[in-house]
């Protein structure tokens, strides 16, 4: 097991609040974000309904930031803090590791997830840098800065936070910490829940957006983790 492998580790497993689920009729489950049925990208027009995480998301951003700064406490700093988790769990801390205003986590574990306004983030990394700037501002001495300067990774934590409604959306302009953070990214082809053709595009837009990012794909695995997968995050780690 990964605690045997790691017997100085500190495991920390949070559990989500409850709230009605849109894709369960509305029953209450524990839940980081109101979800929705994902279909492929490749054969359906991605996340119309992306706006009903918007909440959640946002809350559960904070809470693992918050969480973060706490075990960071207790193991020498967050260079020794890993974050991680599985589908929705996997979307909400891959989430509060692109947002994250600090130095860079030891690591993120990914299974079965994806990345949340996925199409946002490429629209960001595909856009050119001679468009309008929403963004203009006047620097001290009255002049016009237009902040299409800034680093790619830094346009792309703005679009993050405007989507999520978060302030000071405007004061990022260069790359941040936490995108040297190594990520691992697993999925299963048989995954009936997460289409893999979403972890594989979090895996290329996190890559493009310059992080370090490991995918791996495992054949014939459902929405789940197995040995293999966890052997290849144990020699990731």
């Amino acid at each position: 097991t990964l605690q045997k492998l790691f017997p100085h580790t500190r495991f920390v497993f949070p559990l989500a609040p409850r709230h009605r689920a849109t894709i369960y009729a509305r029953s209450i489950i524990h839940q980081w974000f109101d979800s929705w049925h994902l279909d492929d990208p490749n054969t359906t027009p991605i996340d119309a309904e992306e706006w009903r995480c918007v909440d959640g998301l946002r809350d559960t951003v904070a809470y693992l930031h918050r969480l973060i700064r706490e075990e960071a406490g207790l193991v020498g700093g967050v260079k020794n803090v890993v974050l991680g988790g599985l589908s929705q769990g996997c979307a909400a801390s891959l989430m509060a590791v692109l947002l994250w205003d600090g130095e860079p986590l030891g690591g993120y574990l990914g299974m079965c997830g994806w990345l949340v306004f996925e199409r946002d983030v490429e629209g960001v990394l595909a856009r050119g840098w001679d468009e309008f700037d929403p963004f203009e501002r006047e620097d001290g001495d009255g002049d016009r800065v237009s902040e299409q300067a800034a680093d790619v990774e830094a346009r792309v934590v703005r679009a993050l936070r405007e989507k999520l409604e978060l302030e000071h959306t405007s004061q990022i302009t260069s790359r941040p910490r936490s995108f040297d953070t190594p990520v691992f990214l697993g999925h299963g082809t048989e995954d009936d829940k997460v289409p893999v053709a979403r972890g594989k595009g979090a895996a290329e837009c996190l890559r493009a957006a310059g992080l370090d990012a490991k995918w791996r794909v495992y054949r014939g695995l459902g929405h789940w983790y197995s040995p293999t997968m966890l052997a290849d995050m144990a020699t990731f780690l």
